[in-house]
């Protein structure tokens, strides 16, 4: 084929994907690089096709073929640094980043990027040093102005980053993010007013977002309370932390103790070892738990709503079988006859705890057993607390217990887990069936 009709497939492909006809766009990319395997351009955009689409893999295969064909093209560079982004491979992503600006230094959106992986780092100082270059390069710069008012409100510099929550909000009125960020800045600073006041009307024009809003509002005591945490949130939570997730919890300032409270009241309880039960874990997580439930079961199951924790579980080889799914899903149609469930820190995203109990107490043989933590609410039967999750009454898990057909064989004062070095308060509770 000649220059000509090579150049037509990239053009094609080009056209087809600044229309938003990625499969289109796809085959021309293709055609063009079988006609020339070392068209850079087009090795390049079809990398950026697949990062689009959320194919990381071929997205890396057709970035690391175009950076080996010229290492110093700045777009390849930056392009394959946000894939490693969102690989969660930041060391990498900054070294890409880094020779996109030794190549051309004046690159507002690499700036831009280093400041997404200084915040997730949380090192909050260099990520607002590069935001805002990133801002004096591209003063119009909406996602740099945003994302600094959030690195700011992370750093708890709140004065500052309401002003540039605000400055974003005065040029850009409807910017969704900015309007939500800053109601919860204003309440994490204490303009307690100022925050329902931004969040009610957020609530009022989007009422079916899914989102905080309503748990910030219920946290407020300014609005009803909601029945679970949301579960698109819980996936962007987790698809962020997977990698990093065992690492984090064994941090002793942010430790989670939830496992370990499980696995003590097993032998508090005198259940046997032996691999002999039924087990279910519900919220398995990366499978901190599945450590010492091989132990008990012959049978261990695993469901989680995050895909990228129940990679990281599939990598331990505790579990017989896991499952992504939501928690009220999993148990739709179920005729398992289990020894043991367990729940460690998962209750916590759930407000009336009545419907998952009486789940559970149909999934359960006669003397099973169901063992869980939550976080404990002193004063009223569920609260919402101040990282948006649910606290829960002793008063209120024995109602939902007896309503359930359970009874409380346990219930112990813990510590759900430390924030910043701070004790959080819970429970550790084992129901089984009342007549059993």
């Amino acid at each position: 084929m000649n220059d000509y009709e090579q150049n037509i497939n990239f053009r094609n492909a080009w056209m087809k994907h600044q229309e938003g006809d990625s499969a289109v766009a796809e085959k021309f990319y293709k055609r063009a690089i079988k006609d020339n395997p070392y068209h850079l351009d087009a090795r390049y955009l079809l990398g950026t096709l697949y990062a689009e689409k959320g194919d990381l893999p071929n997205a890396l295969k057709c970035l690391l073929f175009a950076a080996s064909i010229n290492p110093k093209s700045q777009m390849v560079q930056n392009n394959l640094g946000n894939v490693y982004l969102k690989f969660g491979q930041f060391e990498k992503a900054a070294v890409c980043f880094q020779r996109a600006l030794e190549i051309q230094p004046d690159m507002p959106e690499v700036y831009n990027n280093l400041g997404n992986i200084y915040k997730r780092l949380k090192q909050y100082d260099q990520a607002e040093s590069n935001y805002r270059i990133a801002i004096k390069f591209r003063p119009e710069s909406v996602d740099a102005r945003y994302n600094l008012a959030v690195c700011l409100r992370l750093a708890e510099k709140y004065p500052d980053a309401i002003d540039v929550f605000e400055e974003l909000l005065a040029l850009f009125p409807s910017h969704r993010g900015a309007q939500m960020e800053l109601g919860r800045c204003y309440l994490e600073s204490g303009r307690r007013e100022d925050a329902i006041s931004i969040l009610t009307n957020y609530l009022g024009q989007y009422p079916d977002e899914e989102n905080e809003v309503a748990l910030m509002l219920a946290f407020l005591d300014a609005g009803g309370l909601p029945g679970k945490y949301p579960s698109s949130l819980t996936l962007k939570t987790y698809r962020e932390k997977a990698e990093f997730y065992d690492s984090d919890a064994e941090n002793e300032a942010m430790q989670f103790l939830g496992p370990k409270h499980v696995e003590d009241t097993l032998v508090e309880l005198g259940l046997e070892r032996g691999r002999q039960m039924s087990v279910l874990d519900l919220g398995c997580g990366t499978g901190a738990c599945g450590f010492f439930l091989r132990e008990y079961a012959k049978d261990l199951v695993g469901v989680d709503l995050s895909p990228q924790m129940i990679r990281q579980a599939e990598k331990k080889g505790f579990y017989t079988r896991l499952e992504c799914a939501d928690l009220m899903d999993c148990f739709a149609g179920e005729a398992r006859q289990l020894d043991l469930v367990v729940a460690s820190g998962v209750l916590i995203l759930f407000g009336n705890l009545q419907p998952i109990f009486g789940a559970i107490k149909n999934l359960m043989k006669e003397g099973g057993v169901f063992v869980a933590t939550v976080y404990r609410s002193d004063s009223e039967q569920i609260k919402v607390r101040h990282n948006m999750h649910f606290a829960h009454s002793a008063a209120a898990i024995e109602a939902w217990a007896r309503s359930s057909g359970l009874r409380v064989i346990l219930m112990k004062d813990v510590v759900h887990e430390y924030e910043h070095g701070e004790p959080q308060p819970g429970y550790v509770m084992a129901l089984g069936h009342a007549f059993s």
